[in-house]
């Protein structure tokens, strides 16, 4: 195969480096400013994609892989990265994607950020028993190998004591995919299995609170749903329950960042107005916002997060939440709201979804993504008649390319009243 030498290397969303000092090749574990001896393992028509053969000069931002397995395992990609540049290296694709996809140029503020590992409280295991070894682990990026592990440096710590336990098991052969949750609980999530119910019995016996193994509402035993608690200084502590078949902020310590984040950017337009929660889950945003707003309106179409979100509206006593269970393309939205919430998944917000936004003509929005490109090309449309009050990166996933972005954005038309009226204020008090 073909060697080259790459330099002017620059961060890329999806893991990879671009140098483009020998046309188009994307390297898979460079670090910008490295200098590098690649070997192609494969052409396309417009790029190549490269492995490293040799690091030539090394970033002194390069450290040593807290994982054994990373390389092989799909799951981190920037765990040979100080963490330090891991976040610069991440607002630096932010503001690529905003102005490369949505000709938006607007400075980030402060990124938020919290601890380096042992942050996931969500874990999908794939499992398998062939030639008398079991494997337990995660897929190899791309491809359906299992990568067995030990221990797993991003899931929290109750999760791997489970996998400690897990991996002297009898239950490889059995289950093919095992989801763990914990939080004030730890429950499983048994995938394609029809012994469930004899499993569920086993996995209790090892420590776990509650086993779900199948999709009718019986198929559970002790605990079917995981606990979490939301302590939000100066909002109030909710209990917030979620189903492993719905969906909820793996990374929960910045999830309650990201809310407070959300409610002190919008404290004043909080108070007494109506909201509107578009691809809302089970009421993440919603239980906090509804201690300030009139009301809260969910639009959700999961309908294990619908379940989920009014079992959570009736566990913590609130009543000025309610639930449209339709896709927001689909669902019929009574009222005006001066606030929408956005946090679609990742691949953003439909063309149909964009215009119903804009004919809702909210005066605020705040919208959530995990996904830079489809958050910049999005919002990109939206522009023309609002404009970003803020924009920040909240690193979610660390050791990961993944991020998330919240972006705040306000009706222009607002802004023009508010000159307006300043200018008429300016003239008055000349004429007096």
């Amino acid at each position: 195969m073909e060697h080259l030498e790459l330099d002017s290397l620059v961060p890329v969303y999806g893991g990879m480096c671009l140098s483009r000092s020998e046309g188009v090749i994307f390297v898979k574990g460079a670090i910008p400013g490295e200098r590098v001896l690649v070997e192609i393992i494969e052409k396309k028509r417009d790029y190549l994609r490269a492995h490293i053969v040799e690091i030539v000069s090394t970033s002194p931002d390069r450290v040593e892989p807290l994982c054994p397995v990373f390389g092989s395992c799909g799951g981190c990609h920037y765990q040979h990265i100080s963490y330090k540049r891991q976040l610069a290296i991440k607002e630096e694709i932010l503001k690529d994607c905003l102005t490369r996809i949505g000709k938006i140029d607007f400075p980030l503020t402060e990124t938020i950020s919290g601890n380096q590992w042992n942050y996931r409280h969500k874990a999908q295991l794939k499992l398998s028993f062939e030639n008398s070894i079991p494997n337990i682990g995660f897929y190899r990026e791309n491809t359906r190998d299992i990568i067995p592990i030990e221990q797993c440096n991003i899931v929290s710590k109750p999760i791997n004591n489970m996998l400690t336990k897990l991996r002297t098991s009898n239950i490889f052969g059995k289950v093919r995919e095992l989801d763990i949750l914990s939080a004030e609980n730890t429950i499983a999530y048994l995938k394609d299995t029809t012994n469930g119910h004899t499993l569920a019995s086993y996995l209790l016996d090892e420590g776990f609170n509650g086993v779900i193994y199948g999709s009718n509402e019986n198929d559970f035993r002790g605990d079917n749903h995981c606990i979490f608690k939301m302590d939000i200084p100066n909002i109030g502590n909710f209990t917030y329950t979620v189903s492993p078949q719905g969906f909820f902020q793996s990374n929960w310590a910045l999830n309650l960042k990201l809310i407070e984040e959300i409610m002190k950017s919008l404290e004043k337009e909080l108070i007494g107005t109506d909201v509107l929660d578009i691809y809302g889950g089970a009421g993440n945003f919603a239980l906090p916002i509804s201690t300030k707003a009139s009301s809260v309106t969910v639009v959700e179409e999961n309908p294990f997060c619908i379940f989920d979100g009014k079992s959570n509206i009736k566990l913590n006593n609130i009543k000025n939440i309610r639930f449209i269970a339709k896709s927001f393309e689909k669902a019929k939205i009574d009222g005006k709201y001066n606030l929408v919430i956005l946090n679609p998944p990742r691949r953003g917000l439909s063309n149909e979804a964009v215009q119903k936004l804009i004919a809702l003509n909210p005066k605020h929005i705040a919208y959530i993504s995990c996904n830079p490109a489809t958050f910049a090309r999005d919002t990109g449309k939206l522009i023309e008649y609002y404009k970003f009050t803020d924009i920040k990166l909240i690193d979610m996933f660390p050791n990961t390319y993944h991020l998330e972005v919240l972006g705040i954005l306000k009706r222009k038309q607002e802004e023009k009243t508010k000159e307006k009226k300043e200018k008429k204020e300016k003239k008055e008090k000349k004429e007096d």
